[in-house]
């Protein structure tokens, strides 16, 4: 019976030790001594040395960045993906006229290739990517590339792409209604 009640003194004071330091902490609050709410806030990062060389090291976990207007629709990205994450349509450019510069907005490469298809789809599903870079090698025009690195200069490192809905992870790089764009080209050049 003395070990019942010795259990019993025990516990209700460690639980009153516990909750006078919760009220103790409740008491002495100060400004941003909080919960940080993280997709809308964010500690600042740290300027130091994470433990890899910004301009050497690429294959860290951050997003695949795509330069649409450099994409000429080869689909090597997509065929060498191991979990298939990434989704690419394309159509055959129109031959006459400057149709293709209409739809791509260019119509060349920055490396000076002729576009030969549209893409009409391009989404990547960062749900799926098991960041392993290597959709980046095969790409003969060096469009697909992840952040930071050695492509700094392209875009800088992002590490940080949370968000509430898992859809939203879903990357969507080609142009909307670029499709319906070109059919409606097609319909009146008589293609």
């Amino acid at each position: 019976m003395s070990r019942y009640l010795r259990n019993i003194t025990e516990s209700l004071s460690s639980l009153l030790t516990g909750m006078g330091i919760t009220w103790m902490h409740m008491i002495r609050i100060k400004k941003d001594n909080v919960t940080l709410q993280y997709p809308e806030e964010k500690w600042p990062r740290p300027e130091r040395n994470i433990g890899f060389n910004h301009e050497d090291y690429n294959v860290i976990r951050s997003r695949l960045q795509v330069d649409i207007n450099d994409c000429i629709g080869c689909l090597k990205c997509e065929r060498i993906c191991p979990v298939q994450c990434i989704k690419i349509e394309t159509e055959k450019a129109p031959v006459r006229g400057d149709d293709i510069n209409e739809i791509n907005h260019k119509g060349i490469t920055s490396n000076g290739s002729k576009k030969a298809q549209i893409v009409t789809r391009f989404d990547i599903d960062m749900t799926e990517c098991c960041y392993c870079n290597l959709c980046t090698y095969p790409c003969p025009e060096e469009c697909i590339y992840m952040t930071g690195g050695p492509n700094s200069k392209k875009h800088p490192i992002d590490y940080e792409f949370s968000e509430y809905d898992r859809s939203d992870l879903i990357y969507r790089f080609a142009k909307k209604g670029t499709k319906e764009g070109f059919s409606k080209i097609k319909e009146n050049k008589g293609v």
